[in-house]
């Protein structure tokens, strides 16, 4: 006949698998004589809120650019910086060039539902105003960058928006964001570099560092992808060949463009502070450190059994999505002796959707089997420390409040 016994736990984090998982022990017993343990009693176990402070955030494929002041997790900004590329080598640009317009677009990225737009917050909730700024210090696509390697609004220089046109943010079938820039970018190139450092990308990045684009908002946080069709920088000139006719100068975005993107550090006392709910946040947000302290009141309970499931589960707390969304999924990883942060076993053997983490009925369920067994058998690699984090912390603005209730059903039979 089937048991409940209580027990107080606190665990949490991780991805996800794709297959059926490979039950320890299930052959022991029938199914109708495992014991589920469950609890809500967490006093020998602790979590604790801390902000992120090492997000790497280069050549990440989706680029976060707005500014969100929520009243929970306070101000949340997003810039980035990003080398321009020669669509093409020898650039001709003829006799006397002159510029007629700069352009800047970009594709707003999709989750591939036909006009579905990828955004934070609300786009109908205050102006959204950009300052597009030439940047002097040189990037590289192999050198790891982070999410302050830069400031995220440097507040001084020259903008090179054109202030007497606002930025166009379409929502259609070709989702764009368009800024027009002043016709004085446009001369750094047919004036300044001219036809000799514009052979190649090369010897321009020898001499054009690239632009920082930060952004000013109410309640927006836009996602840009710089590989979209759309994305890409024109300068529209003339020259004495073409009379009437315009050309351009066009400048590719993604591809082999270094680029990264920041984020304003995050340190809400009132968030790191509280021991009522747990706070994850993307954007170098925040992340949730979870610790078993006693391992011998659970070796103890299940002496002489065998663990044939082990899930663990947190809620959302009721309310926290009203005006922003939880994370669609968390990552829960584990800390090893030498205090990195590794994946469980559960998720590296047995795959993403066997190991769980998506957010269904307000709550995410992780299956740790593999690692609760490895940590009461005394694994030396094994620490009883693990870490809940947001999916996709560099590439959504998302963020989500726990309920401190955590919940953790061992599934297991007698021996």
């Amino acid at each position: 006949m089937n048991k409940i016994i209580s027990l107080g736990l606190i665990l949490g984090l991780i991805l996800a698998a794709c297959k059926e998982p490979n039950t320890i022990g299930l052959e022991v017993q029938p199914e109708s004589d495992i014991i589920i343990i469950s609890s809500a009693n967490f006093a020998e176990f602790t979590f604790q809120t801390e902000s992120e402070d090492s997000l790497v955030t280069d050549q990440a494929k989706t680029l976060l650019l707005g500014e969100i002041n929520d009243n929970v997790f306070g101000q949340n900004r997003a810039a980035f910086y990003t080398q321009l590329l020669l669509t093409e080598n020898n650039i001709q640009l003829g006799d006397n060039p002159e510029v007629d317009s700069v352009i800047l677009t970009y594709s707003l990225a999709t989750n591939g539902q036909t006009d579905f737009v990828e955004y934070y917050g609300n786009l109908n909730e205050g102006d959204f105003s950009l300052d597009v700024f030439v940047i002097e210090e040189p990037l590289y696509k192999d050198t790891t960058y982070y999410y302050s390697s830069f400031p995220v609004s440097s507040g001084n220089g020259n903008s090179y928006v054109n202030s007497e046109a606002e930025p166009e943010i379409c929502l259609t079938s070709d989702s764009i964001l368009r800024v027009k820039l002043n016709n004085d970018f446009g001369e750094i190139f047919l004036e300044d570099l001219g036809n000799e450092l514009l052979s190649d990308n090369e010897t321009l990045l020898e001499n054009f560092n690239g632009v920082s684009v930060h952004a000013s908002a109410q309640n927006t946080m836009l996602y840009l992808d710089p590989e979209g069709l759309n994305s890409a920088l024109k300068i529209y000139y003339h020259n004495d060949q073409s009379e009437s006719d315009t050309l351009s100068l066009d400048f590719d975005l993604g591809g082999d463009a270094a680029r990264v993107t920041l984020f304003n550090e995050k340190n809400e006392n009132s968030i790191i502070d509280d021991q009522e709910r747990i706070y994850l946040q993307s954007m170098a947000g925040y992340k949730a450190k979870i610790s078993i302290n006693n391992i011998d009141s659970i070796k103890s309970l299940l002496d002489r059994k065998v663990i044939n499931k082990a899930t663990i589960s947190f809620d959302v707390e009721p309310g926290s999505q009203s005006e922003y969304e939880a994370h669609e999924k968390l990552v829960l990883v584990r800390v090893n002796s030498d205090s990195n942060n590794v994946f469980l076993s559960d998720f590296i053997i047995e795959g993403e959707a066997y190991f769980g983490g998506n957010l269904e009925n307000d709550g995410y369920e992780f299956n740790i089997t593999r690692y609760l067994y490895q940590l009461l058998n005394d694994d030396p690699s094994y620490t009883n420390h693990l870490y809940l984090l947001p999916a996709g912390a560099v590439v959504n603005a998302n963020r989500t409040i726990l309920k401190k209730e955590i919940k953790l059903e061992i599934h297991y039979s007698e021996l």
